[in-house]
């Protein structure tokens, strides 16, 4: 037998199985069935493992909600906020009757896409309201397994805080906020929504949430898309 024959019946690290291929090479016709024994799955398996797992990204203050999209383990989306600011839109979740309103539109959401776990995970404002949800023990009817708080406007509506238990929590700050967001700081300098109207600075609002403070990797005020925590959430 030529040697590109023998080549082409010896293939390290995989196994003839299921799917047969003919391919004609120097003469020599040869059935090819390979399959990879590498990872032992693909990024459609893992993602067909997670029905129902979503990430619902809550946006910072002028922006907008997206089409749902699916990343390689669950959907991730993003409604619009409950309230125009800054051009585009923001979550407003206070007092009670903006805070039942924005909730309301989370709720649908997670209800239209049928996510049966789901991580919240909000920027900037809306990592402010994502804590407060958090904080006031909000799970969607037991659908929530984490909650990310990425750089968010570190006001008071962390005060109190009293979570579901079972629920996680991680809180992420790049640091760009801290000159201004100092405690006892006027939002209204700088247009920020602020409940009660200024900030409490990072250390109380972490220890208010009762979780340590890890650093960002960006360095400017913008969102870390791929923390690890929201896929290990969803896959316990």
């Amino acid at each position: 037998m030529p040697p590109t024959c023998a080549r082409l019946r010896s293939t390290p690290r995989r196994t003839v199985i299921a799917v047969t291929a003919i391919a004609t090479i120097v003469g020599c016709l040869a059935i090819v069935v390979v399959i990879d024994r590498g990872s032992g799955s693909t990024p459609a398996a893992t993602a067909a493992a997670m029905p129902g797992a979503c990430v619902i990204r809550l946006h910072g203050k002028g922006g907008a909600g997206a089409p749902t999209t699916r990343a390689d383990t669950s959907a991730i989306v993003s409604p619009a906020g409950n309230a125009s600011g800054w051009g585009g839109r923001q979550w407003l979740y206070f007092p009670d009757s903006e805070y039942a309103t924005a909730r309301r539109i989370v709720a649908d959401a997670i209800t239209r896409e049928a996510c049966d776990r789901v991580v919240l995970n909000g920027f900037s404002n809306g990592a402010a309201f994502a804590a407060k949800l958090y904080c006031r023990g909000e799970t969607f009817g037991g659908r929530v397994v984490g909650v990310l708080v990425d750089d968010p406007v570190t006001d008071h509506a962390t005060e109190g805080c009293a979570p579901a238990s079972g629920v996680a929590v991680a809180l992420y700050f790049t640091g760009a906020l801290e000159g201004q967001a100092q405690p006892g700081w006027s939002c209204a300098t700088a247009d920020w929504t602020c409940e009660d109207g200024s900030t409490v600075g990072i250390r109380a609002y972490a220890a208010a949430l009762g979780v340590a403070v890890q650093a960002s990797p960006n360095r400017e005020h913008a969102p870390f898309l791929s923390a690890p925590e929201p896929a290990a959430w969803l896959a316990r």
